[in-house]
């Protein structure tokens, strides 16, 4: 392999791919970035066997064609020192040669041949996409669901992120069996049904990606039982979760909440973080606070082993007073999703059942269960 790259696209290469690339001390291939020459351009590719990146950029010159598989982080970070707008890089033997007008340097090569076979000769030209939408959309919407799903690999059927549609509308849901988040957006047009779950590292991946892509148009593809989201040049690829979600219509459905409570979210916000300083290191219920509903007042309590807070507020509230004791953390993770001129109405039936929280103006409903109260 003997080519001629821009220094920024080589970086651009390994900055996009290594979104997928996590140590992998069993198998440490797994841990590096695939690198080969097509013709006029440099194909790059990280995985972690559940999700994979590829993409590719111009070359200026390809004298000699080859593939290699190498440690991209030194690599990366001496690259981004160099000032030259073109590199020279060759393989040697075992080694990576990067050259410019002044230096020379070498790193060591994995053999290309170990490295994982992906699948991205898929011909896109022959295959619908389900739905698309902005880059920057989807992002938003994934931030705002994932991180009340799993982030233990023990239960797959919840370490994801479910994705359905409606017609037009495209419903994602996420849970950890303590809580459940559902958003739904509208698009244009849906020309294929999706009914799928994606596992919650490809979901992590993609949000950076897209992040750094905003206003690109991303293209979703399911196809043979693998999930495709093309950006452009940049093709990210994954399995779906062949397990069985969560029965999430069932808790949604739940029409017995009888106590409401309307608050706007600068003013809610505020007081949940005032007493999560209190309450996210109590040995005993990590989190935990009590809220009591009594006519138009709202008293709320959190202490640890060192200090304590209770706060009585104005609020408007519908319903029987009632006592229930809440994860600040949990309800704080949802509403700073929110505008901070958002109205919350929180919904209850009992210091036992699910809470409901929405913002009226939002397809964005999140239910979470209630800790045990203190006797």
């Amino acid at each position: 392999m003997i080519l001629k790259v821009s220094r920024a696209g080589f970086l651009n290469g390994i900055r996009t791919v290594e979104k997928a690339i996590v140590e992998n001390k069993v198998k440490p291939i797994i841990s590096c970035t695939y690198m080969e020459t097509r013709k006029n351009e440099l194909f790059f590719c990280g995985t972690n066997l559940e999700t994979t990146i590829t993409t590719v950029v111009p070359c200026d010159d390809v004298i000699e064609e080859g593939r290699i598989v190498f440690q991209h982080q030194m690599v990366y970070e001496y690259v981004n020192e160099l000032n030259d707008a073109e590199i020279t890089l060759s393989f040697n033997e075992n080694n990576l040669l990067i050259e410019n007008e002044d230096s020379s340097s070498e790193f060591t090569l994995m053999n290309p041949d170990d490295y994982p076979k992906i699948p991205v000769d898929v011909d896109f030209d022959q295959n619908k996409e389900n739905f698309s939408a902005k880059a920057k959309d989807l992002a938003d919407i994934l931030e705002k669901v994932k991180f009340s799903a799993s982030v233990s690999s023990e239960n797959i059927a919840i370490n994801c992120v479910r994705v359905e549609s409606e017609d037009n509308v495209i419903k994602f849901i996420s849970t950890d069996t303590f809580r459940m988040t559902y958003i739904e957006n509208a698009l244009e047009a849906v020309n294929e049904p999706v009914s799928l779950s994606i596992p919650y590292s490809t979901v992590d991946s993609l949000v950076k990606l897209f992040r750094s892509n905003e206003d690109t148009e991303v293209k979703f593809y399911a196809i043979d039982g693998k999930i495709f989201f093309k950006l452009g040049v940049t093709l990210t690829i994954s399995r779906m979760v062949d397990m069985s979600f969560p029965n999430y219509r069932q808790i949604l459905d739940n029409g017995s909440y009888d106590k409401k409570l309307t608050i706007k979210n600068i003013d809610f916000s505020m007081l949940l973080r005032r007493v999560l300083i209190f309450v996210r290191n109590n040995q005993e219920s990590r989190y935990g606070a009590t809220l009591d509903f009594n006519g138009d007042e709202m008293l709320i309590e959190g202490a640890n082993d060192l200090a304590k807070i209770t706060e009585t507020v104005k609020v408007a509230y519908e319903g029987e007073p009632i006592k229930i004791a809440l994860n600040t953390k949990f309800i704080l993770d949802f509403v700073q999703n929110l505008d901070k001129d958002d109205t919350i109405i929180m919904e209850m039936v009992n210091a036992g059942t699910s809470v409901r929280i929405t913002s009226p103006a939002k397809k964005y409903i999140y239910i979470v269960m209630p800790l045990a109260l203190k006797k």
